[in-house]
């Protein structure tokens, strides 16, 4: 069946081309499959690039009873409902995975590859683009480790503590994270072990911390790492940890183990195109925007913190309305007949794909007597509709060209010919308004 798969893409290829759609959404998880269904909704056609792990981490998860409404569900059965409403709504979900951005201009470059095999790939457009791919819980890398994953070895207390009522489990870590995650398991657990490789925690809530330590069901093993996981044929029942200071090593019996050495944000493709912080999660600067207009970041590859699934459905709820109001207004715009320049790239391919004259319209936000040419610049490109191309440009936004034509008052209209020369140049509110209102 895969092969079959990679063979119609392959065949597809030529026939699809660089396909532009409205919204790309990078990630199968729940912000990803919200944001599609919420699209979806608004009469936004969006592609949902699912990546290698369709569903994302909470697939991992045998038990979900924190979500609104699910009294308990699996983490499967959770995500292919949302997969489900996503698809009836009209989003088209690919098993693709993203392998090359360019945010430089617009429309944005993404390039995809097949999950069944790397050498099929393809290119699309995209006017708007949500990335939620994730984050990737840290693991110690011991034996046993993989053996027991979602069924005895955890990344989140929040979502499966409530599995190991009345029994031993066991965190490793040593800071706030850790401390956090026992505080949350020692409500539910019978016996609760801390283990930190150090001789002391790390993090920065003193107080918390201290609550802990005089839990009564709370032990902490300072000095000591996991070398290995060990149990049965369905769960794990026991640790081999180590005493690193007098090298002793003994087994530890657990029936849990909640890992809280935290987590590599799935950002490497997007770390010299998008502003991310020192650790390498994406900056928003407004809602879920990022440094990229158009380009719109939700879940765990922007919170460090939380990591919860609802989070990440708000998040992904927010971004899609905020791209489909950005669509709305790019659709406006054209239908008003001025285009909004936002990079010098686009600048360049306007003027080189011209195919009669060019009126630019050099302004900034902040000036006054730019506002005023505002609505004479819309009116004019109303009026010779299909004869001049009218554009706008932020000379704070793309200063090359304020730099190239030296633009040096505000509002300035520049005006070019079909192949991209410029011919004249008009400087303050009258003199654009008489050569406007004068054109023929």
């Amino acid at each position: 069946m895969k092969r079959l798969y990679c063979l119609f893409l392959a065949c597809m290829g030529s026939l699809w081309g660089n396909h532009e759609y409205p919204l790309v959404i990078l990630g199968g998880g729940v912000g990803a499959l919200t944001a599609a269904t919420y699209a979806a909704r608004s009469g936004i056609e969006p592609l949902v690039v699912e990546g290698k792990m369709p569903g994302g981490a909470l697939m991992q998860s045998h038990s979900i009873q924190n979500w609104p409404g699910e009294l308990d569900i699996s983490g499967a059965e959770f995500m292919e409902k949302l997969r489900k409403q996503a698809v009836s709504n009209g989003a088209k979900i690919v098993a693709e995975e993203v392998v090359g951005v360019d945010f430089s201009k617009t429309p944005f470059t993404i390039k995809l590859a097949s999950v069944y095999d790397k050498n099929v790939v393809r290119t699309v457009n995209a006017n708007t683009c949500i990335i939620a791919m994730g984050s990737e819980p840290n693991r110690l890398g011991v034996p046993g480790e993989n053996t027991y994953w979602a069924s005895g070895v955890h990344t989140c207390a929040v979502c499966d503590g409530a599995l190991y009522k009345d029994k031993v489990v066991a965190v490793v870590g040593g800071g706030d994270a850790a401390v956090t995650e026992a505080h949350y398991l020692a409500k539910k657990a019978k016996k609760v072990f801390v283990i930190v490789r150090k001789g002391e925690f790390r993090g920065k809530e003193i107080k918390r911390r201290q609550e802990l330590i005089q839990l009564d069901n709370v032990e902490v093993l300072y000095h000591t790492v996991v070398h290995k996981v060990l149990g049965g044929e369905f769960a794990l029942d026991r640790l081999f940890v180590e005493d690193v200071l007098s090298k002793k090593t003994y087994e530890l019996p657990v029936d849990g183990l909640f890992l809280a050495i935290g987590a590599t944000p799935n950002s490497q493709l997007f770390q010299s195109v998008l502003d991310v912080d020192d650790k390498g999660y994406i900056v928003l600067h407004k809602d879920q925007e990022t440094s990229k207009k158009g380009v719109f970041a939700i879940g765990d590859i922007v919170d460090p913190k939380y990591k919860q699934a609802l989070g990440a459905s708000r998040d992904g709820a927010i971004a899609a309305l905020q791209a489909e109001m950005m669509l709305t207004q790019k659709k406006q715009k054209e239908k008003e007949g001025v285009e909004e320049i936002t990079s010098f790239a686009d600048f360049q391919m306007a003027l080189k794909n011209s195919t009669g004259p060019i009126f630019v319209d050099v302004y900034a936000t902040w000036c006054g007597p730019c506002h005023m040419v505002f609505p004479i610049f819309e009116s004019a490109s109303q009026r010779l509709s299909g004869k001049v191309r009218f554009l706008k440009v932020n000379a704070e936004v793309v200063e090359e060209v304020a730099a190239k034509y030296h633009v040096q008052q505000l509002p300035s209209l520049l005006v070019f010919d079909k192949n991209g020369g410029l011919i004249e140049k008009k400087i303050g509110v009258q003199p654009i308004a008489q050569f406007l209102q004068n054109y023929k």
